[in-house]
C-alpha cells in the first residue's frame, strides 16, 4: 500500500510504467537506487522523456514544437505552485 494520496500514487505508477516501457535500461539502472528514490527518478525521467518526444519526434513545425514545450513547462510550474500553496502554513 502506498503512503501517498491516491492521485499521487497513480501519477507515480504512470511515470514508472512509462519509464519501463520507453527505455530498456531504466529498470536495470533504477535497481541501483534506493527503493524510496525510484518513483521520484521515474517522474523526472517521464517529464524529460515527454519533453524529448515533443522536441524530437513527429513532423510538427519548429514553432509548434516550441509552443508545446512552453506549455509542458508551464504545466510543471503550475504543479509546483499548487504543491507550494498546499504546503503553506494556514
Amino acid at each position: 500500500m502506498s503512503h501517498w494520496p491516491e492521485p499521487l500514487a497513480r501519477a507515480y505508477a504512470a511515470c514508472e510504467a512509462m519509464a519501463r516501457a520507453h527505455y530498456e535500461n531504466f529498470p536495470v539502472a533504477s535497481r541501483l537506487l534506493p527503493a524510496a528514490m525510484r518513483p521520484h527518478v521515474a517522474a523526472v525521467y517521464a517529464y524529460a522523456r515527454t519533453a524529448d518526444d515533443i522536441a524530437d519526434e513527429g513532423s510538427m513545425p519548429a514553432e509548434e514544437r516550441l509552443s508545446k514545450l512552453d506549455a509542458w513547462q508551464r504545466r510543471l510550474h503550475a504543479a509546483v505552485a499548487v504543491e507550494r500553496s498546499d504546503a503553506a502554513p494556514h
